[in-house]
């Protein structure tokens, strides 16, 4: 399916639903879109986990090379999605090599372990077979998938990213959005895949009924961490809020507008923020857009 996704072509869903795991999935957007349509054929059973067998071989039928978010109506790392269907999962995505395949998880350890578990990787092995007889070996890890973590706080860095920089992948990248506090990921930076480092940093702030402001200062931060590893960087969305450019202390100058973010002085000054929504919000941080990308994409 196409999707308005700023960092993507299109989305990929053989699982839907999910649960909440921390303070980024608040305001689920899948979660309200699976809700509203609860009892349709895309979400038979709401919001709970359902695996879609018809969906699975969905990306073999593409033939114009795209970069494919999967899952982004679940986690495929979800401790009710069974094994042996994400190896599916990666089987079919094996033998898709026209395509980028982009894999965002909150749970960083399943993904670990699955992808240095021999007996996974042997599934992957059989699917491939049965899906293609004859199609021969492959590599590993897949050099047309990236492997992400959702990072919406430091808290949350510190607790996914290290095992996501263990995990082999041809490219590991971190979803920032939405972006809750500010992040220090400057450790983990690097583009080398023989080595654990993180090649990607999307951010943005949050959108929908119940969105929380993102200061500038977090995004700037994040910005300037990628630039000095030289690691790309996009700017997805501001969200639901904009920076007016005031830098405030006390109140807000309309009561309109929030303050957020820790002081940005030593006089207590902290930015100023209203609530415009997301189409005019728009992205721009600093005057201009922030689309950067591996190099290693398909599309």
């Amino acid at each position: 399916m196409s999707t308005k996704i700023e960092w993507t072509d299109r989305t990929w869903n053989p699982v839907t639903g999910c649960t909440k795991v921390s303070p980024g999935c608040d305001n689920c957007y899948a979660e309200t879109i699976a809700h509203r349509f609860a009892g349709s054929k895309a979400f038979p059973n709401g919001f709970d986990v359902t695996l879609h067998e018809a969906r699975i071989s969905q990306p073999l039928r593409w033939k114009r090379p795209a970069r494919v978010f999967v899952n982004s109506m679940s986690d495929l790392f979800h401790a009710d999605v069974p094994g042996e269907f994400i190896a599916r999962v990666f089987a079919v995505m094996s033998l898709g090599p026209q395509h980028t395949f982009q894999v965002l998880t909150k749970r960083p350890r399943r993904l670990r372990s699955l992808m240095g578990n021999r007996e996974f990787l042997a599934l992957v092995d059989d699917h491939r077979e049965q899906l293609r007889p004859g199609c021969g070996d492959f590599a590993w890890p897949l050099p047309n998938v990236w492997l992400g973590v959702s990072v919406e706080d430091q808290k949350r860095a510190d607790l996914r990213v290290p095992a996501l920089a263990k995990t082999p992948a041809a490219v590991r990248f971190l979803s920032c959005e939405p972006l809750l506090g500010p992040v220090d990921v400057s450790d983990w930076l690097g583009t080398d895949i023989d080595e654990p480092g993180i090649g990607w940093v999307i951010a943005g702030g949050e959108s929908g009924h119940g969105a929380r402001p993102m200061s500038p200062d977090w995004a700037r931060s994040l910005r300037d961490q990628c630039a000095a590893a030289e690691v790309p960087y996009l700017f997805k969305q501001w969200g639901e809020y904009q920076p007016t450019d005031w830098k405030v202390i006390g109140r807000p100058s309309d009561k309109r507008n929030v303050l957020v973010g820790d002081p940005i002085d030593d006089l207590g000054h902290r930015w100023e923020m209203r609530r415009v929504g997301k189409g005019k919000a728009g992205r721009e941080l600093d005057g201009r857009t922030w689309d950067q990308f591996p190099k290693t994409a398909a599309a």
